[in-house]
């Protein structure tokens, strides 16, 4: 297809502690701002968020890639998305963010690859891109979901405990 025919991918860039991740528009729920997280007993997860009378897994993108100065957000910011999985028990992930949400208007000539400072590549990010001269990570949202649903031990035949209640 000729890329000047191509639509533009309505996008979400948002602040991370280092960097920031570009996620299409439509697989945001909701920015959450001040939730209270209750602790997970689970590794890779940062805590557990109610939401809409859900308990929503909270990942941090930094804590998964093991970067120094990981720490939690001091905003205590989460953006609740909807999975790619099929997973029926993990219908939404929050990821850990920082700041306020900017759109961009994706085309095919506007994110640029930048492999600057990636020495040890992190397998929870697609790619590492450059727009507008800002870094951004585009994240392996199957890989998360896929390591969120193996800590939880969930499996595509489990019906979703809440729709059950």
């Amino acid at each position: 297809m000729n890329p000047a025919l191509q639509p533009a991918i309505k996008s979400l860039i948002v602040r991370l502690h280092h960097g920031s991740l570009i996620l299409p528009v439509n697989l945001m729920a909701e920015l959450v701002t001040g939730g209270e997280l209750t602790p997970s007993e689970h590794p890779g997860l940062e805590g557990w968020l109610q939401w809409r009378n859900r308990q929503i897994p909270v990942v941090s993108l930094e804590s998964l890639c093991m970067q120094d100065a990981a720490g939690e957000s001091d905003e205590g910011k989460c953006l609740i998305l909807h999975t790619v999985s099929a997973l029926p028990a993990l219908p939404f992930i929050a990821l850990r963010v920082q700041g306020g949400l900017n759109t961009l208007d994706i085309l095919p000539d506007t994110l640029r690859d930048d492999h600057s400072g990636n020495v040890q590549r992190c397998p929870y990010v697609a790619r590492q891109v450059r727009a507008s001269h800002l870094l951004c990570f585009i994240p392996d949202l199957p890989t998360i979901e896929a390591v969120v649903a193996e800590v939880l031990q969930l499996t595509a035949e489990q019906p979703d405990a809440a729709l059950l209640e």
